[in-house]
């Protein structure tokens, strides 16, 4: 298993599924007979979204239901709509948060290592032909060294008076001194790869302890956030109906949230199709009803 692989099944490991839940009401309205009303009443901006972002997004949610029935089923009413949207902010998103920060960081983190390490690899394969390079140069110097070295044995035991023979040693000499020092410099080149190498493998263990650190640290939160962590509630009591939204992690899953709620606020249980709008997890990205969502509103609002 590759390093991705790893860190891939480490953060899937982490992560921990949004729950849709309700209470269910204790009176609703006629379904669909006519369109809800509903209004903003509580609104927290430490979520980080404008006023009129969630006011579309509220916008989206209606549209998921009224677009394949082909009627209003919700209406805006700033002031006088009976039905609440809360957006509270909690420890709930304030962990969706922090988890989200640390996605960040670990996507950031591995990025980093991916291009290290590519760069690590193909400076290991240049230094690899360099090397190959140096090493067929130096055997060859060392048998041309050696052939010269006799020669010259020879011409010193000899009358050393061919002139000839002196300058075609002298011409060998020359050579061998210039391969000399062009082995010299290709051997400094070496040993600085070498340098560069050691680096990036100590870059690369740095940013593998980082990314097994902030993961670990992903799978603490996530763990701490437990399997039932609620994202939206609708609450029917005493006349009052409400719908209390604590997390999201994007605009997406805000729509999804609202719609989810708004499903519940028509009179809407949960089903069993894991694609469904109305399932119990917050966990598809799908941005329309499934087939069981259609067959549930159908039949809540008595339509062949």
């Amino acid at each position: 298993m590759g390093f991705r692989s790893i860190i891939s099944a480490v953060l899937i490991f982490g992560t921990a599924f949004v729950v849709w839940n309700y209470l269910k009401p204790e009176q609703i309205l006629p379904a669909c007979a006519e369109a809800i009303t509903y209004n903003i009443s509580a609104f927290d901006r430490r979520f980080g979204v404008s006023y009129q972002t969630f006011l579309n997004a509220l916008a989206e949610a209606e549209a998921i239901w009224e677009k394949p029935m082909g009627k209003e089923l919700f209406v805006y009413e700033p002031e006088s709509g009976e039905l609440a949207v809360n957006l509270i902010y909690d420890y709930r998103q304030e962990t969706t948060g922090t988890l989200s920060g640390l996605e960040n960081i670990v996507a950031k983190d591995e990025l980093a290592y991916q291009a290290m390490r590519a760069k690590y690899i193909n400076l290991k394969t240049e230094y690899g032909g360099a090397k190959s390079v140096y090493d067929t140069r130096i055997e060859v110097f060392d048998e041309r060294n050696a052939a010269y070295q006799k020669q010259v044995e020879f011409w010193n035991k000899g009358k050393r008076t061919s002139r000839e023979q002196f300058n075609q040693l002298e011409a060998e000499r020359v050579e061998l001194e210039k391969e000399m020092a062009e082995l010299k410099i290709l051997e400094t080149q070496l040993n600085e790869m070498v340098r560069e190498i050691n680096k990036l493998v100590g870059s690369l263990n740095r940013l593998i302890k980082s990314l097994n650190l902030n993961v670990g640290a992903y799978n603490t939160i996530g763990a701490s956030r437990g399997e039932t962590f609620v994202g939206g509630i609708y609450h029917s009591a005493e006349g009052v109906r409400e719908i209390n939204v604590y997390e999201f992690s994007n605009r997406d899953k805000l729509v999804r949230v609202l719609a989810h709620e708004f499903g519940h606020a028509l009179g809407l249980e949960h089903v069993e199709d894991r694609n469904a709008m109305m399932y119990k997890l917050n966990e598809g990205d799908a941005r329309v009803l499934s087939k069981s969502d259609l067959v549930a509103l159908k039949a809540l609002c008595k339509i062949e």
